[in-house]
């Protein structure tokens, strides 16, 4: 009996091998499995496998150590400060911990009580990172552990969350200018910490998806390739609530008298986030649908929107006197148009996914030949 192996790639770009049965002692057949498969998921001789017959006959095999209930899921780790020193490696240690899925970490000295400045800083990167709590503190000991499932949102969810938020920090830009109230800027920083919250929380289960894939099915990722394009998805739209944060806090330090002066200012801001709302909205429609057209259309507008953009602060700087003014509106366009380019990259997105099966949401447009 011989053993060939044919190498393919599915539609989603996962590995294929069409390999012959062996015969095995008087009735047994085995396979042999691609070497390149058990490194990626770490099976060696002895290790356990599950084999699941699906509803089309096919057979599955799945790692046994690929389960919800995985060690790894669960692990422990402690942080020692006298040997970090530096409190800003601290917190950065307990980000990473947080992301790649970590739920404790014990933060301990055992030279001397953990000093107030220290508490204050811990206490400062938890409030970032959702569900990671304090659940025990001593003098010279803190417990953390994260209470969120990792499983209960899915990666949609947590998308059209964040921009949900954003379209928030617009809004309360418009009111700002339309009502003449810069009191709701202030609004802006905590819809941004809040952001940031789903930012990490999003990254954490991305990376624990990548650790344990039996998790990907829980949170509405298809396939691993959605991985790298998730992550950026999620990074750009933290960058927009960074933008919309700084346009902020530059309006609040301008003089709101020499801002009310510039009518033209006004107008063409209220104009622009007119449509940068709608831009939102669509963006959403064409992530949840995998719309390509919708996606198109977006990145045809936001090139359009970028152009509008400087030609309007062209405009406006040629008529001002006043240099600091000038320069806070040369840097709420600039950041205006940084935040509509993040919202192309996620039609981007869309677009390259979209190619995984062509003739899926194509109509028609593109497909794969036969």
């Amino acid at each position: 009996m011989y053993l060939y192996v044919i190498y393919l790639r599915s539609c989603g770009g996962a590995l294929m091998a069409v390999r012959t049965l062996l015969k095995l002692g008087k009735s047994s057949l085995v396979v042999v499995l691609p070497k390149d498969w058990l490194r990626e998921v770490g099976l060696r001789s002895g290790d356990k496998v599950l084999v699941k017959q699906e509803e089309d006959g096919s057979l599955k095999i799945i790692p046994a150590n690929m389960s919800l209930s995985d060690e790894t899921l669960r692990a422990r780790v402690v942080v020692n400060l006298d040997k970090c020193g530096d409190e800003k490696l601290v917190q950065r240690l307990l980000v990473a911990n947080y992301l790649i899925g970590n739920d404790t970490v014990t933060i301990i000295s055992k030279k001397s009580v953990i000093p107030p400045h220290t508490l204050k800083s811990v206490r400062e990167v938890i409030s970032k990172l959702r569900g990671f709590e304090i659940i025990e503190q001593r003098p010279d000991l803190i417990v953390l552990q994260c209470m969120t499932d990792a499983t209960k949102f899915s990666m949609e969810n947590l998308v059209g969350r964040l921009l949900a938020l954003i379209l928030s920090m617009v809004d309360y830009v418009k009111k700002a200018f339309d009502e003449g109230k810069m009191e709701y800027l202030k609004e802006i920083p905590f819809l941004e910490d809040e952001l940031d919250r789903i930012y990490w929380f999003g990254v954490r289960q991305l990376l624990m998806v990548q650790r344990n894939r039996a998790l990907a099915k829980f949170v509405g990722i298809e396939s691993a390739l959605h991985i790298v394009g998730n992550r950026t998805i999620l990074k750009v739209l933290e960058l927009a609530g960074d933008y919309l944060e700084e346009i902020a806090k530059d309006l609040l330090r301008a003089q709101w008298e020499q801002l009310e002066k510039c009518e033209a200012f006004r107008k063409a801001i209220s104009n622009l986030v007119d449509q940068i709302e709608d831009i939102i909205g669509d963006t959403l429609r064409a992530f949840n649908g995998l719309d390509i057209f919708l996606a198109n259309e977006i990145l045809e507008r936001v090139a359009q929107l970028e152009k509008q953009i400087h030609e309007n602060a062209e405009k406006i700087l040629l008529g001002l006197s006043d240099v600091k003014t000038g320069g806070i509106i040369m840097k709420v366009f600039t950041r205006l148009v940084d935040m509509a380019k993040s919202l192309g990259v996620v039609c981007e997105v869309v677009i390259n996914r979209s190619m995984e099966e062509p003739g899926r949401m194509a109509r028609g447009c593109i497909y794969r030949e036969v």
